[in-house]
């Protein structure tokens, strides 16, 4: 086969195109830190790359939805730890107000406090969190504990909530419920609202046998109650926590694995970049002898 000088400044310019082609990728790659800038770069990455985006994505998802119930959740626990505080209190001063030998005015001091301790309960009743009453099944707009008549002369409270239960996604299937309906903690056993209206009448009426016999009972029911939903809360606490820590380790896991299919070696992309530049530099040398002769060179 006859090679001619056409076809030597032709191949020499085709390579010197496909030098530039390379140079051209690497440079890309340096300038956006990534190997894979177009599914023709790697169709096989291309199809990992998509995939461990679409496990971070949902990973994601689920750690807002843990953030969120934790948050949910952890208001809950306060709130019921405040509703134990108030009851505890409110057994202290029942169990002063059995006493026999004390005045009026005394009983009267510590009927009042009951009674502020009763409204300190509607509040926690009422706890929201970012602006969702906590405590109301889906009626998550509406207090859920609202005034309805009089009960023992004092405003009767009732639960104006359903019994939804609000449930999160935390995994693939994996759904967990992070409300507490008002009725659980405050009415299941009886009315709290109304036991504190009983107890504060008793003690300014000075019925102490009311109180030792039947008050003290019912106070420490309800209360074994409350210590028993508030329990369940922070079990569910617990796993919530323990659950973020997997998703978190899971998510640094895929955005390494991420990392590792898409990002440059920089160290290495510099030196093909340099062998590159090297070969360019040949292939230019050797062009110039390629194109350098003439007719007058030939006839010499």
């Amino acid at each position: 086969m006859r090679v001619t000088q056409g076809m030597m400044v032709g191949n020499f310019l085709n390579n010197l195109n496909n030098n530039f082609r390379t140079m051209d990728k690497i440079q890309e790659q340096l300038s956006t830190g990534r190997r894979i800038n177009r599914a023709s770069d790697d169709p096989v990455g291309v199809v990992s790359s998509l995939r461990l985006r679409t496990g971070l994505t949902e990973t994601e998802k689920y750690l807002s939805n843990v953030d969120d119930g934790k948050a949910w959740l952890e208001t809950t626990d306060i709130a019921l730890g405040q509703a134990g505080n108030i009851l505890h209190r409110v057994r202290e001063l029942t169990v002063q107000g059995a006493n026999d030998t004390l005045p009026p005015q005394s009983l009267d001091a510590i009927a009042k406090e009951v009674a502020q301790l009763r409204e300190q309960l509607i509040q926690v009743g009422n706890s929201t969190v970012d602006g969702r009453f906590i405590f109301g099944g889906y009626q998550t707009t509406n207090p859920p504990f609202i005034v309805s008549g009089l009960y023992g002369g004092d405003p009767a409270i009732i639960y104006n909530g359903d019994n939804g239960t609000i449930n999160y996604e935390i995994g693939v299937n994996i759904q967990v419920p992070i409300n507490i309906t008002g009725d659980s903690p405050f009415t299941s056993i009886m009315n709290i609202f109304d036991l504190l209206t009983d107890i504060k009448n008793d003690i300014a009426a000075g019925n102490t046998g009311s109180l030792s016999s039947v008050r003290l009972g019912q106070l420490d029911s309800v209360m074994d109650n409350m210590l028993s939903v508030r329990s369940d809360v922070g079990a569910k606490v617990n796993r919530m926590e323990m659950t973020k820590a997997r998703l978190d380790d899971t998510n640094l896991n895929l955005s390494a694995l991420l990392s590792k299919n898409e990002d440059i070696d920089t160290a290495k992309v510099i030196t093909e970049l340099k062998m590159q530049e090297n070969t360019y530099q040949t292939a230019l040398a050797a062009g110039a002898r390629i194109i350098q002769p003439t007719l007058m060179d030939f006839l010499r």
